[in-house]
């Protein structure tokens, strides 16, 4: 802006000629992202998933390696590859913290990320080198989050499956998009997905959005949905494979949850839901008859000599839970067929559930 005099400001004079420069010399300064990894015992792992963030075509990157009490050589093996690389402390944070669990350390990266967008990999997953570049152009076009599709691999990073569908699309927040990830996707991980910084922070500089930490299991999943009830923009889903989900004996993926354990981590995304001010939106009620409709097949499946029965607390949960939102479940429109076959099979003739569980395994009719 022109002075009184009709002369430009030096500050003024100083941010054009800059400007200028940044055009001519093809620069184009991008937003740092802060990609959070949490680590525990990740010693053989965390230097393959490292490799593959630095490779990133995003070179404005600050990663935060969060060991969560490890007592391998996981600090060790980070601080060597910190050396190796010659990155900064501002290039790779590393720091220790006592053992709490994924979501503890995930809070805790949150806490220290400068980024303008946060992202998060886990220690022995990896990503592709064009990951974090697309997700972020994404949110630089004005989305309030951005997800890519997942590619399921083994242990050793052989790929086996990728989850969501082959296009692109963009949704509404909160109703179109929660219903999108809740149901029509099922997109539970925290991983390949990238989230703007002023929306996780408080005022006051505390997490407004967050991981819960007293829950056995979905934690990064009841942050997604939490952090997309707080936004009023768009979400996008890109049809590009970047996040390599490697699944590992041992791992929170393979865990084994009670039913008690179950109900308990899914609270936190029916509050989510519940808290929709819209009475046509029962995404959240689908999903959760769906997850105890799943759970009931999968330890139908995998119990020995009648162990999962009515006599157990796992059955007796289990079903007072499927049967919350059952009603809800068949009489739902964007509900196959053969999902409310399932559902009715082991509301009105678990035995014959159990027998199909048996038989069939994961190639169930769910």
């Amino acid at each position: 802006m022109p002075g009184e005099n009709g002369s430009v400001k030096i500050g003024e004079c100083s941010r054009s000629i800059a400007s200028k420069l940044v055009v001519r010399m093809g620069i184009i300064m991008k937003e740092l992202v802060s990609v959070i990894v949490p680590a525990y015992q990740e010693e053989l792992r965390i230097v393959r998933c490292l490799q593959s963030i630095f490779a990133s075509t995003y070179r404005n990157l600050e990663v935060i390696v969060v060991n969560d009490g490890s007592t391998d050589d996981t600090e060790k093996v980070v601080e060597e590859f910190q050396a190796s690389r010659g990155l900064s402390i501002k290039e790779l944070k590393l720091v220790t913290i006592s053992n709490g669990g994924a979501a503890r350390a995930r809070n805790y990266g949150m806490r220290l990320a400068r980024g303008e967008y946060i992202g998060f990999v886990d220690a022995d997953d990896m990503i592709h080198p064009e990951m974090i570049e697309r997700l972020a152009d994404s949110l630089r076009r004005g989305n309030d989050l951005s997800i890519c599709r997942l590619l399921f691999c083994d242990e050793d990073g052989k790929p086996k499956f990728h989850m969501l569908s082959t296009r692109r699309e963009v949704r509404q927040c909160p109703g179109q998009a929660l219903k999108m990830i809740m149901w029509e996707n099922i997109q539970m991980s925290i991983c390949p997905v990238l989230f703007r910084r002023e929306k996780i922070m408080g005022m006051g500089g505390e997490l407004a959005v967050f991981c819960p930490e007293n829950v056995a299991a979905f934690e990064d999943f009841a942050f997604i949905c939490q952090y997309v009830y707080c936004c009023n923009g768009t979400m996008e889903k890109l049809d590009f494979i970047g996040y390599y989900y490697c699944r590992r004996k041992g791992s929170s993926s393979t865990r084994v949850y009670t039913a008690r354990e179950l109900c308990h981590a899914l609270e936190p995304i029916l509050t989510v839901g519940n808290q929709i001010r819209n009475i046509n939106f029962e995404s959240h009620k689908l999903l959760y008859a769906f997850m105890f409709m799943e759970f009931w097949y999968k330890e139908a499946f995998r119990s020995k000599d009648h162990s999962f029965s009515p006599n157990s607390e796992n059955w007796r949960i289990g079903m007072k839970e499927l049967e919350r939102y059952a009603d809800v479940f068949m009489k739902a429109s964007e509900v196959a067929f053969h999902k409310k076959a399932a559902m009715w099979i082991v509301r009105k003739h678990p035995n014959v559930g159990w027998i199909l569980a048996k038989m069939f395994g994961k190639l169930s009719i769910l």
